[in-house]
C-alpha cells in the first residue's frame, strides 16, 4: 500500500512541476499571434530560441525566448506541438514506477535520452518536409572523440553537427 501512495506522490510532484513551468511561461509571455488553433508568445529574454507548451492545462502555444519570432524555430516547434509528448507521459510513468524498483532508474536515463532525440529530429523533420527549413549552426564536428561523446550525452537535441548535414534530414 506504501508503494502506491508514493507512487501516486511521485505523478503529482512530476505534474505539479511540469505544469508550473509551463504556467510560468505561459504567464510571464505576452501573446502577440495566433495563427490557426497555436498561440504565439513572447517572453522578452534575450535567448534566441523558443519552447512549445504541450501539457495538460497549457497547450497549443509556442513561447520565444526572444521578443522577436524566428519562423524557422517556430517552424521546428510547430513539429513539437503535433506530436504526442512523449517526455511528459514517460516522466509521469517513471514516477509511478519507481518506487516499486529503483532499479528502472538506470535503464530510464536511457530511454529518457532516446526519447528526447527522437522528439526533437522528428519536430527537424517536420519543419524539413512541410517547410524546407532546415537546422543552421556554424558549430562543426570537434575532431576529439570525448568532444563528440559529451555533445550526444549532455545535450537535449542531437549535436548541431549531426543537425545541419544533409544525412540527418533522409527518412531513413
Amino acid at each position: 500500500m506504501m508503494n502506491l501512495e508514493l507512487s501516486l506522490f511521485n505523478v503529482a510532484i512530476v505534474i505539479a512541476i511540469y505544469e508550473s513551468f509551463h504556467a510560468y511561461l505561459f504567464y510571464k509571455s505576452r501573446e502577440i499571434e495566433k495563427k490557426g488553433r497555436i498561440s504565439i508568445r513572447i517572453l522578452n529574454n534575450e535567448e534566441e530560441n523558443a519552447i512549445a507548451l504541450n501539457s495538460f492545462f497549457f497547450r497549443n502555444t509556442i513561447v520565444f525566448l526572444s521578443n522577436e519570432i524566428n519562423e524557422k524555430i517556430l517552424r521546428h516547434e510547430e513539429g513539437h506541438l503535433k506530436q504526442p509528448n512523449y517526455i511528459y507521459a514517460f516522466l509521469l510513468l517513471v514516477a509511478a514506477l519507481l518506487p516499486l524498483s529503483y532499479i528502472i532508474a538506470v535503464p530510464a536515463v536511457f530511454i529518457g535520452k532516446f526519447l528526447l532525440w527522437k522528439m526533437e529530429r522528428d519536430a527537424d523533420l517536420y519543419a524539413y518536409r512541410l517547410y524546407n527549413v532546415k537546422y543552421e549552426s556554424d558549430v562543426f564536428r570537434p575532431k576529439s572523440r570525448i568532444e563528440r561523446l559529451k555533445a550526444w550525452i549532455f545535450d537535449t537535441h542531437p549535436p548541431d553537427y549531426m543537425r545541419k548535414i544533409e544525412e540527418y534530414y533522409d527518412k531513413k
